[in-house]
């Protein structure tokens, strides 16, 4: 080689070395000081830590946290709550999270394994606690008051970011998550709701489970609820009844799940002993009318459906396509009905079972799908930076 050929060769490794530094450096400036590239940079740690994938990069670059039980004031008595959060005198961006109907306890593997990558990731995370939902699985519309007021609690804490404070959910939690950002006494200061897996409407939700029918555009298709979602919505129409007789009946067939040939003596168990063996669209109708007008006000109340002009909050919307427990065209509906408005969007998985991640998936399936859950939480991430 000619001493000209390797100065040029000398001199293009050189400007190929500092045209990387320079790279380098830029790319390290976004990361660490825009906040898009912050975002970036924690959608980027944090998609690992909880999908099922050898790589966790996310302990080895970020702060340990701390788990502490807070309490709180309520209506009537006292809330508990787990919070996570990195040990610091930063105030940092926070999330109030609702686990809603699933009996997932505060110790379980995955919840805590949310909290602190959540944590990690840079916000102040609290685990809203329902030992009504959660152990009886029941939908107590109760829990939308206890939300605001767990906010109100979050938002003052001495390590909150008053300014940046938002409030997600799963499943069930989620839509009650999506009602309570909707309240006048924080509407306003709601920064953004994640909800994983919602209904739209709790009464469609009912009819869909009674017929046995996912309704998505206008089209139905059958369809068998998971017995989580029965179990719920059995406690329900139970509860709707008077005669003690027909509630222990009803109770040790749809709930204990005992044999008997016994009929509900009453008319109105008869009529909840017909929606929960599972009748045709048409019958469905006329019978949800005879249900007490009460019971029809509180599917109402914990509808998101009737909610949506009052929600102001930027909205993440996240769903599992084939989720047993409530069908994807529920998260679907509430997409298109808030369209119209900016800060919205909707992301449809296939690499959960419901709200957990599952394993097994193929290399190709985990990365298409891993990448979908990057784009979501940099929305998330971006909301809290």
């Amino acid at each position: 080689m000619s001493a000209t050929l390797r100065r040029f060769v000398v001199v293009g490794m050189r400007r190929a070395f500092l045209a990387v530094v320079v790279l380098v450096s830029l790319l390290t400036i976004f990361m660490a000081v825009t906040p898009q590239g912050k975002a970036a940079f924690r959608a980027a740690l944090f998609v690992p830590q909880v999908l099922d994938v050898p790589f966790k990069p996310q302990p080895w670059l970020t702060g340990d946290p701390v788990r502490h039980e807070v309490t709180y004031p309520q209506e009537t008595g006292t809330g508990v709550a787990d919070v996570y959060r990195i040990p610091d005198s930063e105030r940092r961006a926070a999330v109030l999270l609702f686990l809603g109907a699933n009996a997932a306890g505060r110790d379980d593997k995955d919840v805590v394994n949310l909290g602190e990558a959540l944590a990690r990731s840079g916000f102040v995370v609290m685990f809203h606690w329902s030992p009504t939902m959660a152990l009886q699985h029941n939908i107590d519309p109760a829990e939308i008051d206890k939300l605001v007021r767990a906010f109100q609690f979050l938002e003052q804490q001495e390590w909150v970011d008053p300014e940046r404070v938002g409030i997600g959910g799963f499943c069930v939690g989620a839509s009650f998550s999506l009602v309570a950002s909707a309240d006048p006494r924080i509407r306003d200061r709601v920064r953004f709701v994640n909800a994983f897996g919602p209904y739209f409407d709790a009464g469609d939700l009912l009819f869909q489970v009674v017929t046995r029918s996912r309704l998505d555009q206008g089209v139905r298709t059958p369809w068998q609820p998971n017995r989580l979602t029965l179990k719920v919505f059995a406690n329900e129409l139970i509860e709707t009844l008077d005669d003690s007789v027909d509630i222990e009946l009803l109770t040790e067939k749809y709930l204990r799940g005992g044999s008997t040939g016994a009929q509900p003596m009453t008319s109105a168990g008869q009529t909840v002993a017909r929606l929960l063996e599972g009748v045709s669209p048409e019958e469905a109708t006329g019978l949800y009318l005879t249900l007490p007008e009460e019971f029809r006000e509180a599917m109402d109340q914990v509808s998101p459906s009737r909610y949506l002009d009052d929600i102001k909050a930027k909205l993440l919307v996240l769903h599992d396509r084939d989720d047993g427990l409530v069908p994807s065209a529920e998260s679907r509906r509430l997409a298109a009905a808030m369209a119209d408005r900016s800060g919205v969007r909707y992301t449809e998985l296939l690499s959960f079972d419901h709200v957990r991640p599952t394993s097994g998936s193929g290399a190709w399936l985990l990365i298409k799908e891993g990448f979908k859950l990057y784009r979501h939480m940099y929305g998330v991430m971006r909301a809290g930076t």
